[in-house]
């Protein structure tokens, strides 16, 4: 009997072990299932394109005003996350501004543009950019880019225009860095500059009275300005060069000319040369040295009324088929002959026949000093200090890539007026002409 007792014992002792053990497995189970259905409803559900954005967001939407602002073509309100890819359309009487990260930006009616990860593609309208630090923002388009940078890390701000292949832009406060199609480097406006980039058939078109083009730009070592009326270019390889021009250069900038007639002229740094008049067919030039340092291959004269003259504070040099260099300071006149030879007066009237291998120096009061031999030093040096040859960090040269755009100029002027018009005017300021030395 105790036998049977103990053995029916043992048996329900088991049941119970397995039974426990099958609840256990069971409520196992049942939370794996719970876990996995919890985080599945945890999960964010598709978008409405039906994918997730496939980067982070770069900007959001402050604030918007107005009833015609579009995001993607839906309805766009403010706090709306952004992404890149993402387009902007601002319809008539609707304004947005729009954070990334310290920058921000301000959009104005009847302006359409990309968001990008380091900026926005500007497709038409009007913006306004300001950047607080060090981070530059970038604001592009078909032939321009413009990156806004703070002065030491400041805040900056800038304007930027854009409609019918012609681009506008102003800096507010800082600066802004502005690039076009065929130049190799950019051009930094300071506060009160704007620059006007016209890319337009007509513009492309326009003519250039024959008469006037004296030559082009063949090498570049940045920076290099033309003064041209009231405007002042930045001067890039294969942008022609047209009578009363005035090239001026930076300390560290440098420009190969090649004239019309073949001659070939060389400006050096922190030097400005003028282009008063180059007739080809009529064989008669004229040019102005102001200040600096410039180099001249001159062709050889044939016709009976040719002439060739450079002119300088302290007189005038004439040529004929010469290599020579011009230096002008403010004390005096310096004359190399490399080749040839060349006819000096001075402003009193005094002449001197200087042939290759010789220099001459002429003091502000007229003294001539010289002619004297020239070393081999000095005349390498004076072919050193003018040459752009080979391509030092930012030298541009002539060549083109196959399907690149034609040049884009970018003329600078003084700004006085809101170049964006939306809420925030652009600084009068009085900065004069871009110097000699700040180009």
């Amino acid at each position: 009997m105790k036998m049977w007792l103990r053995s029916r014992t043992n048996d329900r002792l088991k049941n119970r072990t397995v039974h426990g053990k099958r609840l256990r497995n069971a409520g196992f189970a049942c939370a794996l299932g719970a876990t996995a259905a919890f985080f599945l409803s945890a999960s964010p559900a598709p978008s409405a394109s039906g994918a997730r954005p496939a980067t982070l967001p770069v900007a959001s939407a402050s604030s918007i005003n107005g009833n015609s602002a579009r995001l993607n073509g839906a309805p766009m309100a403010a706090g709306a996350t952004l992404f890149p890819g993402d387009v902007i359309r601002l319809g008539e009487g609707s304004t947005a501004a729009l954070q990334f990260g310290k920058s921000l930006v301000i959009a104005a009616p009847e302006t359409e543009f990309v968001v990008q990860r380091d900026g926005v593609g500007l497709r038409d309208g009007r913006l306004q950019v300001r950047v607080n630090g060090a981070q530059p923002f970038a604001v592009s388009g078909p032939f321009f880019r413009v990156n806004v940078t703070g002065a030491s890390g400041g805040p900056s701000t800038a304007e930027i225009h854009f409609g019918k292949m012609r681009a506008q832009i102003t800096a507010v406060a800082g600066f802004a860095d502005v690039s076009s199609d065929g130049y190799d480097s950019a051009y930094r406006l300071r506060a009160g500059e704007t620059a006007t980039l016209d890319a337009s058939s007509e513009a492309a078109a326009s003519p250039q009275g024959v008469t006037q083009d004296a030559g082009e730009v063949t090498r570049l070592t940045p920076a290099v300005q033309i003064d041209r009326d009231l405007q002042h270019l930045v001067a890039a390889v294969s942008q022609h060069v047209l009578w009363g021009d005035d090239l001026r250069s930076s300390p560290t900038g440098r420009a190969h000319i090649t004239l019309t007639d073949g001659s070939q002229l060389n400006l050096g740094s922190d030097s400005s040369l003028l282009i008063l008049r180059h007739d080809a067919q009529a064989q008669q030039s004229s040019l102005d040295l102001v200040v600096g340092r410039m180099r001249g291959q001159v062709i050889k004269l044939t016709k009976p009324a040719a002439s060739f003259e450079v002119r300088t504070p302290m007189g005038v040099a004439g040529l004929v088929g010469t290599d020579f260099s011009l230096l002008v300071t403010p004390d005096y006149t310096e004359l190399m002959v490399l080749d040839g030879v060349v006819r000096f007066t001075t402003l009193q009237g005094k002449s001197i026949v200087v042939t290759a291998g010789m220099k001459v120096r002429i003091s502000k009061e007229g003294v001539l000093d010289g002619p004297t031999m020239t070393t081999p030093q000095e005349e390498q040096l004076a072919k050193n200090l003018t040459d752009v040859t080979e391509a030092p960090p930012g030298t541009q040269t002539a060549t083109l890539a196959p399907g690149k755009r034609h040049l884009v100029p970018i003329i600078v002027t003084l700004s006085g007026a809101a170049a964006a018009g939306v809420g925030i005017g652009v600084y009068e300021l009085t900065r004069p002409k871009v110097s000699n030395s700040t180009p």
